[in-house]
């Protein structure tokens, strides 16, 4: 998996999916949990020391999992779109410097965030001393906020990725499209030559007994391998820009509300409960956004799939369970398959049927002379 270059956005984007998920659990649930826990000093000034921290560093994960999506679309593209391109600029070393830019940018654009809380003493009901978390000088202020947390954050976060990702994903569903139709013309069309040019007629040939090796079956047999092999590799690199296109529909649908409390904050009431509320649940969409991403990657990738049964049957093994039914599952996809669409996955493992079908008419046409 690792000499697919696609395979190291997918790996960075899950990792820092998970931080978004880790980060927003510990900046929004855990201070509410330490709430009903007054009676917990460390807890409560753990929980807010936690927030404090882990505040800047949620917002950049999130900054470098939208722009990582950004990378693996662009890269996708290129690959579907100009692919002899992609060859000459791509390399292992450029996506993993992509990678790192990427990274860097996010953290770069999000070092406000760092001086925006602060922390200060206070007093619980139980008159013990305890952590409270305040709003900066530079939180609060209107031109700071108008100029970063509302015009740049909605130019950054939301107005280039959705119009570059847009952009972008439709041009590969065209592309595709217009793929398969070309796809399925030349697969016609070769298939037709190949039987009309490797099956001579019933009249002027005689086949003696035991000539089933014979130049043209073998000739027959490379062409049909050859064409099998093709249309897998096509198989494979459709299915992981299906996958991806996937993964982008995603984002743009569950990050659309958070787009839009950004143009309510920035023109209308950002303090009636109504916003408060649509703040919430955008929060909410954006960490099942990161949360679905495996689902994607389970439901798209075989190969994924295949790494992820053989995780859980080793676990229940070492738990002492026997997990049957994921032995099956595992065995039906082999560790060396590529990603592709789990539609065309049966269909390419049952690729020898079609090879024998492709036979039959040339004995079913000479079985009288074997006679």
């Amino acid at each position: 998996m690792r000499h697919q270059l696609v395979n190291w956005f997918l790996l960075c984007l899950a990792i820092s999916d998970l931080c978004v998920l880790t980060f927003s659990f510990f900046v929004f649930s855990f201070p509410a949990i330490a709430e009903h826990q007054l009676q917990d000093v460390y807890m409560n000034k753990l929980s807010q020391q936690l927030l404090q921290n882990l505040y800047p560093l949620m917002h950049s994960s999130h900054t470098t999992s939208v722009y990582l999506t950004i990378l693996v679309s662009v890269h996708r593209y290129l690959g579907v779109c100009h692919p002899f391109l992609i060859r000459r600029i791509s390399s292992k070393s450029s996506v993993r410097g992509i990678i790192a830019a990427a990274i860097i940018f996010a953290f770069a654009f999000n070092i406000p965030r760092w001086f925006e809380l602060t922390s200060v003493d206070c007093l619980t009901e139980f008159h013990t001393k305890s952590l409270m978390i305040n709003a900066t000088e530079l939180f609060v202020d209107k031109v700071y906020t108008l100029i970063y947390r509302n015009a740049c954050y909605t130019a950054i976060m939301f107005l280039t990725p959705f119009a570059i990702l847009t952009y972008v994903n439709c041009k590969i569903v065209s592309t595709l499209k217009t793929s398969n139709r070309i796809r399925r013309r030349l697969t016609q069309a070769t298939g037709s030559e190949c039987i009309g040019s490797s099956y001579p007629k019933e009249s002027s040939v005689t086949m003696p007994r035991g000539s089933l090796g014979n130049t043209s079956t073998t000739r027959m047999s490379l062409i049909s391998r050859k064409l099998s092999k093709q249309d897998l590799n096509e198989r494979k690199e459709h299915g992981i820009t299906i996958m991806l296109v996937a993964m982008v529909a995603g984002f743009l649908l569950f990050n659309m509300l958070a787009f839009f409390n950004n143009i309510i904050e920035l023109v209308g009431d950002a303090n009636s409960p109504n916003f408060t509320m649509l703040v919430e649940v955008s929060t909410l969409l954006v960490n099942v956004n990161g949360a679905t991403t495996i689902i994607i990657y389970l439901t798209f990738g075989t190969k994924y799939r295949n790494v992820f049964f053989k995780l859980i049957a080793t676990i229940l093994g070492c738990l002492g369970q026997h997990p049957h039914g994921l032995v099956v599952e595992v065995a039906k996809y082999p560790p060396h398959e590529s990603t592709f669409v789990v539609m065309s996955a049966n269909l390419e493992l049952h690729r020898p049927h079609r090879a024998s079908f492709l036979h039959a008419p040339y004995y079913q046409r000479d079985s009288a002379s074997w006679a």
